[in-house]
């Protein structure tokens, strides 16, 4: 296809889903970063899907930057004739799996998903389109797909990191991971919010105990277990207390066992 280099203002190129960038400084040095590199100019790449309405296909850690620094300024854009949904949609995975490292879990979980449902494609299909395996395809699938009304509030309440943390996990059970979404994204400050330290214990947790099915199945019940262990903070300090006893009258009892060495 014959691509043709424009300038377009990054408010008028539209996208499938984009990491949003909300800190204005590291969106202006990623920016910066992307005009020192050699080739100098670095341009985002879209399609033209009609007259004037264009579909980002790469480049998107860099079109996120703009859209949070300079959404209105127009910027170098490489532009292919549009193609159909499923197409551009392979286009960006087989793009960002390998190469956009910026681009987040929920990003690749998107597009992925469209695929599958949209398309009915099977894992091993969309691997084969994207040059990949099949076990590449499977990281962004673990989960359900993360209700749409949690994602934008994850974004309003900066828990974005740890509902990719919580989707990405291979340890926590799936019935877990949908109370751990809603979770994630209560107010600041809650006792009751799943903060990044305490998906830290959360993960370790499930990584060592196997919750019983009949728990699981009970919806009420598992979360009230959750509640208990995310307000106890995982009773960490009682933990930490234990261990240190344990130890302390383990080193007692050796001393009072050691032989007093005579001058």
């Amino acid at each position: 296809m014959t691509a043709k280099s424009m300038l377009i203002c990054p408010t008028n190129i539209v996208t499938y889903y984009h990491d949003e960038i909300r800190n204005e400084e590291r969106a202006k040095k990623i920016v910066q970063a992307e005009r020192d590199k050699k080739s100098r100019i670095i341009p985002l790449v879209a399609e033209e899907v009609t007259k004037g309405e264009y579909v980002l296909i790469e480049k998107f850690e860099y079109y996120s930057a703009l859209m949070k620094a300079q959404p209105n300024v127009r910027v170098p854009c490489l532009v292919y004739p549009g193609t159909s949904n499923e197409k551009r949609l392979t286009h960006i995975l087989k793009i960002c799996i390998p190469l956009e490292k910026g681009t987040s879990w929920l990003f690749k979980n998107e597009h992925v998903m469209k695929l599958k449902q949209d398309y009915r494609l099977t894992d091993s299909a969309i691997a084969r389109k994207i040059n990949c395996n099949t076990s590449t395809i499977n990281r962004y699938i673990l989960d359900t797909r993360i209700p749409q009304h949690i994602r934008e509030r994850a974004l309003k309440m900066e828990a974005k990191t740890v509902l990719e943390k919580i989707a990405s996990s291979i340890v926590i059970p799936e019935e877990v991971k949908m109370i751990l979404y809603k979770k994630a994204i209560i107010d600041k400050g809650n006792d009751f919010r799943l903060t990044g330290k305490k998906f830290e214990y959360m993960k370790e947790f499930c990584s060592v105990c196997v919750l019983p099915d009949t728990l699981l199945r009970n919806t009420p019940s598992l979360e009230m277990f959750l509640d208990r262990l995310i307000y106890s903070n995982f009773k960490i300090k009682d933990h930490m207390r234990s261990l240190f006893n344990s130890f302390s009258v383990r080193e007692k009892t050796t001393l009072a066992h050691e032989d007093i060495p005579i001058h």
